[in-house]
């Protein structure tokens, strides 16, 4: 109670963290963010340490770069896999979000 939808968002991501899963999935956790502080939360969750697995949905790339392997799905099939410099390097899916998301920024 009282609580902003962007608090709200990062006290429920601690629970999870603290849990320290084994795998953890998370689906726009940044999302009620800010567009910086989103980027902060997704570069902090992708270079947490531990051996547990991130799978992480998102719709913002900026933070990917520390991501170690990005799969890029359209309607439900994969269109691309790779790191984010690979990804950026080639012509496709990424990039053109990439550049979308670059552009508006």
């Amino acid at each position: 109670r009282g609580l902003s939808g962007g608090q709200r968002q990062r006290l429920l991501l601690a629970r999870a963290l603290l849990a320290d899963p084994t795998v953890l999935v998370l689906d726009e956790p940044a999302e009620a963010l800010d567009p910086a502080m989103a980027d902060a939360v997704t570069r902090d969750l992708l270079s947490r340490p531990g051996g547990g697995t991130l799978l992480l949905v998102t719709h913002r790339l900026a933070a990917l770069d520390a991501a170690d392997e990005v799969i890029v799905l359209d309607r439900g099939r994969v269109v691309q896999r790779g790191g984010h410099g690979e990804l950026l390097a080639a012509p496709g899916a990424y990039r053109d979000l990439w550049d979308a998301e670059t552009l508006t920024a």
